[in-house]
């Protein structure tokens, strides 16, 4: 590839130039070099050690070619990824803080899906097959425990919603860390919405006297 080197910013062969005041479409690299136009090598970029830094191309001319140089310099992180650790960190304090988990259940795609790995309670991971939420209850390593997946409701919980339209879909109760309290909304397997009326560890088919029906989910 042939290029010529203005003001140090490298101008690439046009196809179709002036030459003796001709114009010349598809000029052959014999033609461009008369003009001035010389090859031009491409270099691999270096790699950076910290986000606060950047790798810089330039140009410049040796002999009869126009080489790639690289130059690190001070680069300007991205800030959304700070951001968007701000906007989770506030959100989980503030789920934290709320028995009701809209807010989280609002904002579940921040949060990373789940993976083999060490947990502590509280932290806060999406099901790989569903993308739903679930908060961690109990400290666990999956990784020496291969068993142990996001599907154990010992060591994971389902977050509900107080508001209908962010309904999840039903999950049967294991306990008290993860029943159905009043006010909560659910989407149950006859694809109905239900409201929790009385905190409850059933279902709506087992005690029916603790949900009511608010809306018919279509298919």
């Amino acid at each position: 590839m042939l290029a010529k080197l203005i003001d140090g910013v490298i101008k690439y062969a046009p196809k179709k130039i002036y030459i003796d005041n001709k114009l010349v479409f598809n000029p052959t690299d014999e033609q461009l070099k008369s003009q001035g136009y010389k090859e031009v090598e491409n270099t691999e970029a270096p790699s950076v050690l910290t986000k606060t830094q950047t790798a810089v191309s330039s140009y410049v001319e040796q002999d009869e070619k126009i080489v790639q140089q690289w130059n690190i310099e001070a680069g300007q992180p991205d800030p959304y990824e700070a951001i968007q650790k701000i906007k989770k960190e506030t959100i989980i304090e503030q789920v934290k803080e709320n028995e009701d988990k809209t807010l989280g259940i609002q904002c579940m795609a921040l949060f990373k899906p789940w993976t083999k790995g060490n947990y502590k309670v509280g932290d806060v991971r999406t099901d790989p097959k569903t993308g739903y939420p679930y908060e961690c209850i109990t400290q666990h390593d999956s990784i020496a425990n291969p068993d142990w997946t996001i599907d154990n409701r010992t060591l994971w919980e389902p977050w509900h919603s107080k508001v209908k339209e962010y309904a999840l879909p039903y999950e049967a109760s294991t306990g008290a860390h993860d029943m159905y309290k009043n006010g909560e909304y659910m989407i149950y397997t006859d694809k109905n919405i239900y409201k929790c009326i009385q905190d409850t560890n059933f279902s709506p088919t087992d005690y029916p006297q603790a949900w009511e029906k608010q809306w018919t989910k279509r298919n």
